[in-house]
């Protein structure tokens, strides 16, 4: 008849080492308790076989027993995925593997954001403002540009040529360059005789007329009537052609005034070819 040890409970009959390890596997739903129950109940069955003359009923092995506690008492609480994991992080741990920790991210700063808005802002209303600015001095700058051209179209109206700009050349003795250049920007008009519009020689024929000094009206005619030289001074005619075709007023070396053709105006031009002579009156 077989014998309780104390603590235990079991049923009568013969201990049976095989018959334990499977209860202890079918009741353990943890696999590292499973594992350490097998083995510890391996253990056993190998004492138990190992040594038959010593086995007992009054005297069961404790060795498998104490084995299955031990293993059952250090066994982890956690269960199903948890002991996986538990189990992957101790490994992990063994071989001395540590999971890079992840990058925090920069938290983003309501006040920053504000604060770029409003000079964005600021930035904008500055540029429209210089814009604004530089359109306003444009603006003036035009209507001045408007009022002197007024009130010099004003002075050649009433038959008093404007004083000379400080940009332009000094004129000459004879004043016949410095009213030539009071009528700079006129532009060309055929037949044109007065400062609404000059064609070549009645350019020149107006010119010398407010100098005191009557000549022809044509170009060809100009040239029939003046005194040929062979070095001209400023104001004296400078001739195309022969007849001529066309006449201008001598300022410089290179240089004349003179109303050149349609789309243009009254300006000191280049001599663009060796003229047919100079004529003085």
């Amino acid at each position: 008849m077989a014998q309780n040890a104390t603590g235990r409970h079991r049923a009568p009959g013969r201990y049976n080492p095989l018959a334990e390890l499977k209860v202890i596997a079918k009741e353990s739903a943890q696999p590292a308790v499973k594992g350490a129950a097998i083995v510890a109940a391996s253990g056993g069955l190998i004492a138990t076989v190992a040594n038959p003359a010593s086995a007992s009923d009054s005297k069961p092995p404790v060795v498998a027993d104490a084995a299955v506690n031990a293993a059952v008492a250090g066994a982890p609480a956690a269960v199903g995925p948890e002991a996986a994991v538990t189990e992957a992080s101790n490994a992990l741990n063994t071989i001395g593997f540590k999971p890079a920790a992840a990058p925090k991210a920069k938290p983003i700063v309501i006040e920053d954001l504000v604060a770029k808005q409003r000079q964005e802002a600021a930035a904008k209303a500055e540029e429209a403002r210089q814009q604004a600015a530089a359109e306003r001095a444009a603006a003036q700058r035009a209507a001045a540009q408007a009022a002197s051209r007024s009130s010099e179209r004003m002075a050649l109206t009433s038959g008093t040529a404007p004083a000379p700009q400080a940009s332009d050349p000094a004129p000459s003795a004879s004043g016949i360059v410095g009213i030539a250049q009071s009528m700079f920007g006129v532009p060309y008009a055929y037949g044109g005789t007065s400062p609404s519009g000059f064609d070549c020689s009645g350019f020149t024929s107006w010119v010398y007329r407010q100098a005191g000094i009557s000549i022809p009206r044509t170009a060809s005619a100009q040239q029939s009537a003046a005194a040929h030289v062979s070095s001209p001074q400023p104001g004296d005619l400078v001739f195309f052609g022969y007849p001529a075709y066309h006449v201008g007023i001598y300022v410089s070396p290179g240089r004349m005034i003179d109303a050149q053709r349609p789309g243009t105006t009254v300006g000191n031009h280049s001599i663009w070819t060796t003229p047919s002579g100079y004529g003085r009156f």
